[in-house]
Formats: structure tokens, sequence, C-alpha cells
């Protein structure tokens, strides 16, 4: 009999920033660090003969943190990666929504019928990770093993062990990040001791998953993102910015529309990706302007304005316009983000959540702004 301890990576950017990861090689967060930070007091007691993860660092680092102290190596594995998803990876979610409908909402309801140029089906990652977790199970014969993967190949597993037909994969739950199912291997077969077992963060200020499976029926808040309508959009800009210039400062005092446009409008002229709007659906729902040519020297990527609407805020929608600012400034090969905030403003919590921290301070019209930098 051997125990396969079967964990998900702690939260990857990807996770965190609605970005389909797939195969794409993207690292935990600081809070993913957080997460698997909790499997070393875990496993600690745990004689685990060996490792295995991915050959992506979210999947490696994480069991690196399973194994802690114990005196064995993680051993990467190709068969434990993700799923793959062809065309969609390194994409928004948001954007596969609404350019994707029809595949998108076989990938809900009927993943087993779901494809797209490039991917890979539910059984080619079923026959993969079976293969490979049956190879290690009698490898290790008699252990315990701590294997570290993805949330989408784990649940495929799992649909497969349960005796499940694919048509049934959406009623088998996306683990957690950091979450531990333990298998047990017998006979020849898999057995589910446990699944998406999280009890090792209950003393971790994070909560165990913060996003959701791409997959959910409903409640979806994942963004798109187009350039601005400068020839139109005006008075939509200006309102925003005032409704964010008054929540910083308490007033309008100061704020000077017509500056306010003049700088969008040049900096969408230099390109019309500087300056985009976010939208839920067909539903308008933010703003983010980059200034691209402040701080290049310095290797520094600055966001001008960055806005979503009050009524989207608290739902992992603003989180996502950071995400878009680090996509396009870490393209350009820029060591880190930043910004200015009214010390008084709500924001400056909000950004601290998201790993900006205070390094210096700017004059402003009304007071002296926070400077707030996010390592890239």
């Amino acid at each position: 009999m051997t125990q396969i301890f079967l964990i998900r990576h702690g939260e990857a950017e990807g996770n965190l920033y609605r970005w389909v990861q797939g195969q794409v090689d993207l690292p935990l967060t600081p809070r993913g660090r957080e997460q698997i930070s909790h499997l070393t007091a875990r496993f600690a007691d745990t004689e685990l003969r060996a490792a295995y993860a991915s050959d992506y660092s979210r999947a490696y680092d994480t069991a690196l943190a399973a194994v802690g102290r114990h005196p064995i190596r993680v051993e990467r594995d190709e068969r434990l990666r993700e799923m793959g998803f062809g065309v969609w990876e390194g994409h928004d979610w948001g954007e596969i929504h609404h350019n994707w409908r029809e595949e998108m909402e076989l990938f809900r309801s009927n993943i087993a019928a779901w494809h797209v140029p490039g991917s890979e089906t539910l059984t080619q990652v079923q026959d993969r990770m079976e293969t490979c977790l049956t190879q290690i199970a009698r490898r290790h014969d008699g252990g315990s093993v701590a294997v570290a993967g993805h949330g989408m190949a784990i649940r495929a597993l799992l649909t497969r062990i349960k005796g499940l037909p694919n048509g049934e994969f959406a009623s088998v739950t996306l683990p957690g990040n950091a979450s531990v199912t333990l298998l047990r291997w017998e006979g020849g077969v898999f057995h589910i001791e446990y699944e998406n077992d999280v009890s090792h963060l209950s003393a971790s200020p994070f909560v165990p998953n913060r996003t959701a499976s791409p997959g959910r029926a409903g409640g979806n808040r994942d963004l798109r993102f187009l350039p601005f309508d400068m020839r139109g959009g005006r008075e939509l800009y200006l309102t925003c910015y005032r409704d964010a210039w008054r929540g910083a400062h308490g007033t309008l005092a100061g704020f000077d529309a017509g500056a306010c446009w003049r700088g969008a409008v040049l900096r969408a002229g230099e390109d019309p990706h500087a300056v985009e709007a976010a939208w839920l659906g067909d539903d308008f729902a933010g703003i983010l302007a980059l200034d691209l040519r402040r701080g290049v020297r310095e290797g520094v990527g600055w966001i001008a304005f960055c806005y979503i609407l009050p009524e989207l805020r608290r739902q992992h929608c603003g989180v996502q316009l950071i995400g878009r600012a680090v996509r396009v400034y870490r393209g350009l090969g820029r060591r880190a983000l930043r910004l200015t905030v009214a010390p008084g403003n709500p924001a400056v919590e909000f950004y601290k959540k998201t790993d900006f921290v205070p390094v210096g301070k700017e004059r402003g019209a009304l007071e002296d702004l926070l400077v707030m930098e996010k390592t890239l």
C-alpha cells in the first residue's frame, strides 16, 4: 500500500490576476508562498519517502515546501503538468469568456466535449496523470509520497478515480490552492482517503483559495481590456476621475479636468493600450491608464490612473487591473511597478494587499502623495 499526498500548488499569478495559466510557467504570488509555508509544518512528522512535482515553478516550489527538512529531493515530471489550454493560454479569462462564448459554455458544462486549437482532451490529462501516479506508487510501494500538481489535472484524475463519466467532471470540486488530497494505492487501484483538505491553512491570515474555477456556472467577474474610446469617452473618463479624486481627498478642490484629459490623450496617442477600458462582459467596469515614458531609465513602470466602478470593488476586479499593468510592464522589461496615492485614500489598503509597499513621497495638488512600488 502506498500513500500519495496530492497537493495543488499555492496561489500563482494566473489565479490572482485571472489569466489562463495552463502550461505557462507562472510563479507563486506572495500569498501563494505564505500558503505553502504551512505545508512544511503539516508534513514535518510524516515519513515521506519521495516527492514529485510538475516541471513548473509553482508546483516545484510547493513540493519543496512540503518536503521541508526531509532528506529527499523533489523529482520533476512533465506528466504532472496542468491541462493544456492551447490558444487560450496567456489570455485573460474575461477575454476568453467574451471571444469564445460557445467553447466557454462547453468548458463549463461538458468539458469532455470541449476543444480549442492546441488543447488537451480530458482523457489525455487523465491518462498521463494516472500513468505517472501509478508508476510513483509502484516505485515507492509501502511508503508515503508527496506529489505537487495543478488544479484541473488533479480534478481530472479524481473524476476517473471516482468512476465518474467525464460528462460529470463539473461535479468534482476544483481543489483549493495548497490543498491536500490523500490517495491510497492498494491492489493496483487508487482510493481517495480525503480530498481538498486545507486544515493546515487555518492559522494563516490568508483564505485557502480566493479564486473560483474558470468553469464555474455563475458569478463571473473576469474582466477584458480594450483601448479606451478617446473620441467619445471624455465625459466617462472625467466622471471616473472625479469620483476617484473625491474618494481620495474628500473634495474636488484642485481637480483640473482639462489637464486630466490632456494627459490621457497624450498617453493614448503614444500607445492606444496605454489607456484601456476594463469590461465585464459587455458592461463598462473601469479604467487603467499607464505612463509608459516615465521611469524608463530606472526600469520602473508607472500607473497613472487605476479605477474600478464602486459596485465592483471587493469582488476581485480591481486586482485584475493591476495584473494588466504587470503584464504590460513586464513585457517591456521593467523591474517594478509604481503609483501614487493620497495617504488617506482607502485604496492604500487595497494596494498593500496586492503587494505594493510605500517607497517615498511625491508632491501632489493638495497634499504629499505616497509613492508605492510592487516588484515585477
